[in-house]
């Protein structure tokens, strides 16, 4: 039995049908909207914590930068790498060039799964 799920999907012979399923599962959950019928309470930040919130904005808003930077250079990378003689070089390319989309849909996501989680949880958390 094999322990890691993308092994498994590669391991079976027809294993698109789970992979569409797969994918369908996930941009269902990133991608579906509150209830209207829930409640929605204004949670307000209190004045102490107001230097914390806007500290780690900062910090994320960097690393969001710093993220498509290494993005650019990753795919700058995997194009060099694409372009140079010899199947070697090839392969390497096509993978650095997976890796860094994979990678980059990861960060760029990575707001609205924390924007979905805060409205869910927002409740509970202002309480």
């Amino acid at each position: 039995m094999l322990s890691n799920p993308v092994q498994a999907l590669k391991a079976k012979p027809n294993g698109a049908p789970l992979r569409q399923a797969l994918v369908l599962g996930i941009a269902t959950v990133l991608f579906s909207t509150p209830v209207a019928a829930q409640p929605t309470e204004d949670c307000t930040v209190p004045p102490d914590l107001q230097p914390l919130i806007d500290l780690l904005n900062t910090v994320g808003e960097l690393a969001f930068i710093a993220g498509i930077a290494l993005a650019t250079v990753g795919f700058s990378i995997a194009g060099l790498l694409f372009m140079m003689p010899g199947p070697e070089y090839t392969r390497r390319g096509k993978q650095v060039a997976k890796n860094v989309l994979i990678g980059t849909i990861i960060l760029l996501s990575a707001n609205m799964v924390v924007s979905f989680l805060t409205s869910q949880l927002g409740t509970s958390l202002c309480t």
